[in-house]
């Protein structure tokens, strides 16, 4: 409560004391002869003390002039004195009476506040339990998100044999194709519980719809350090080949890495464990610095080991493990190094392909061949400057040099990636250079040819916004033709692709 007499809003107590004291004032001129500018008095209504100067909450009380005793009669002195007493006693009871009445008003105050206060938490517990009433009428299908991307492309070759040129892993670069939608992406995922989290993505580039994943992830505490994933999902291997298409900075992922497990994933079932600390520096890395995602500081299980919506042919199961940590120094640089690798048995497709001089089917083991490989990766995240780099080693089923049956061959190879992030007022720019290597069979194509590669990559990735990316890029292809077996020693060309996220 604000004192009278300071540079604050006057509350109702203070305004009658004001009242009070002027109506005193009044009483004590009307009390007085003519007054002189002799002698000016002031009053503090709170210690009711008079003043002859002026002060901090002092009131004017008006002008007197001295008086001189002696020059009054015993009767007049008397008179004065019972006046002034009688004076002096009504300002008190006004005193008492104006105490009184603020004593009064500031109860009523008290009891105005509290009622406020008591009804804020009933009027705060309105929203409350509308807000708990809707969690608990929220349904697990109001708790999936719907996200994607979209991959649309142009490539623009200038020079070598271009007519024979051609890839696995992107289509847009064959002859007489122009623009190209190289993924369409749709992901439908949730939280369903505290234990229970959905995850389906499908495909709509090629001109048909298929499945991508579809699996839950299964967690056995709530800080979701452990679970297992059974379903179709991308095998704990290499980095690049655990990395979104979304967030890399390349066109395509390595041919070395690719012809292991070919789009990435297959049906099985995966145990994961990652910290919760860990947890969450995956997600940082995922935000901007070409992180893979969380596949777990220890990733293994077994799978079919046949492609991606492929049945199994041989009753026999690919086992794949995979260690990676990622490390931050002090100065916030992460680093990442991991170790993985693959076995089983593969049974590839066999089938004569006049246009590679095959003309029956080769001889092949209906139970598979041995498909083994070890690896090694290590990122150095683009902060701004980054490395990348992985390699891999192994066994694989492989067409012969005869060309007429299927044996079993070994493999070699990996990339080197450099790349440096700039953030802009106009968006994060992210120039790269990739080099990559193989010598190998790929296994996923007919007959499991033998196939050598040799890539230079050179780029420039744009982030205009979130939800846009641009990237060109310069290529220089020494590559094999699966499809008709035509080594391509020399080709050039450049590609164009618009992304969109949502």
């Amino acid at each position: 409560m604000s004192r009278f007499g300071e540079k604050k809003k006057k509350d109702l107590p203070g305004l009658g004391r004001e009242i009070v004291v002027w109506f005193v004032a009044a009483l004590l001129l009307s009390h007085t002869s003519q007054v002189l500018s002799a002698l000016t008095l002031y009053v503090d209504p709170e210690t009711n003390q008079v003043y002859t100067t002026p002060g901090k909450n002092r009131i004017k009380l008006g002008d007197f002039e001295p008086v001189k005793h002696a020059e009054k009669t015993p009767a007049e002195a008397q008179a004065a004195e019972k006046n002034s007493q009688a004076l002096e006693k009504r300002i008190d009871q006004k005193m008492e009476e104006l105490r009184a009445l603020e004593t009064k008003l500031e109860a009523q105050q008290q009891s105005i506040q509290t009622a406020v206060e008591q009804s804020q938490p009933i009027l705060a517990s309105e929203p409350d339990a509308d807000k708990t009433a809707a969690k608990e009428e929220k349904k697990w299908y109001d708790k999936i998100k719907i996200g994607g991307y979209t991959q649309f492309r142009q490539s623009a070759g200038f020079s070598g044999d271009l007519e024979n040129l051609s890839s696995p892993g992107d289509k847009s670069i064959e002859e007489d194709t122009n623009y190209y939608i190289r993924r369409a992406r749709l992901v439908f995922q949730g939280d369903i519980t505290d234990h229970l989290k959905l995850y389906m993505q499908t495909e709509f580039a090629g001109g048909d719809v298929s499945v991508r994943d579809m699996y839950g992830d299964l967690f056995f505490d709530k800080k979701k350090e452990f679970r297992i994933r059974p379903g179709l999902s991308k095998i704990p291997n290499s980095f690049e080949l655990l990395q979104s298409s979304r967030d890399r900075v390349a066109f395509e992922r390595a041919d070395a890495l690719s012809t292991g497990v070919r789009n990435e994933r297959d049906t099985g079932m995966f145990f994961y464990w990652t910290p919760e600390h860990i947890q969450k520096r995956f997600s940082f890395l995922r935000k901007g610095l070409k992180g893979s995602g969380d596949y777990g500081v220890i990733g293994l299980g077994a799978y079919t080991g046949q492609g991606i919506n492929e049945r199994d042919k041989n009753d026999n199961l690919h086992f794949a493990a995979r260690v990676t940590y990622p490390f931050q120094f002090s100065n916030g640089q992460i680093f990442e190094a991991g170790v993985y690798g693959y076995t089983g048995r593969f049974v590839p497709t066999v089938a004569a392909n006049a246009n590679a001089g095959i003309l029956a089917a080769p001889i092949f083991n209906k139970k598979g061949y041995r498909d083994a490989r070890i690896g090694l990766h290590a990122i150095l995240y683009p902060q701004p400057f980054g490395l990348q780099a992985e390699w891999n080693w192994g066994k694989s089923p492989q067409l012969s040099d005869d060309r007429t049956s299927i044996v079993s061959g070994n493999i070699n190879g990996g990339y080197v990636q450099a790349m440096y992030k700039y953030d802009s007022p106009w968006g994060a720019w992210i120039p790269y250079f990739k080099w990559q290597k193989y010598d190998g069979a790929e296994k996923f194509a007919d007959n499991a040819p033998f196939a050598r590669v040799r890539e230079i990559e050179a780029g420039l990735e744009w982030q205009i916004r979130p939800e846009v990316e641009f990237v060109v890029a310069y290529s220089h292809m020494d590559r094999t033709n699966v499809k008709n077996l035509i080594h391509v020693k020399n080709a050039n060309l450049m590609r164009f692709q618009l992304q969109w996220n949502y």
